[in-house]
């Protein structure tokens, strides 16, 4: 799945929460789609800040949907609280990504396979 990022059909300022280390009119390609009970689906979204490649989740409002391709990779995932999420199965295991942002290598080496298999059918 691909998304553009279009602030201009924006006008809550609260959206564009973090948003400032992404690119208005850029492409990305989702590697999450995340849907918090009673909020706004989020996409998670790889950008470089300082030069270290991160991923976060950002406001779906904020992105226009360019490939509703999702990728065979994702599962559905939901919590008892009505949330869900849309991702590879590792991802959503207890403390993966505590353990990704800890730099854990096992857990980086599982992040980077699971993307690799996103970004081949995007």
């Amino acid at each position: 799945m691909r998304v553009r990022m279009n602030t201009e059909i924006i006008s809550d300022s609260t959206v564009m929460q973090g948003g400032i280390a992404l690119t208005n009119g850029h492409e990305y390609i989702v590697l999450e789609i995340s849907a918090r009970f009673k909020k706004a689906p989020s996409f998670r979204i790889e950008f470089t800040e300082s030069g270290v490649r991160q991923s976060a989740l950002f406001e779906s409002r904020a992105f226009t949907v360019t490939s509703r391709t999702l990728s065979p990779t994702w599962k559905y995932f939901q919590l008892e609280s009505g949330s869900f999420s849309l991702c590879p199965e590792s991802w959503n295991a207890p403390g993966f990504w505590e353990a990704y942002y800890d730099g854990d290598p096992r857990a980086i080496a599982v992040y980077e396979a699971e993307r690799a298999a996103i970004l081949s059918h995007s």
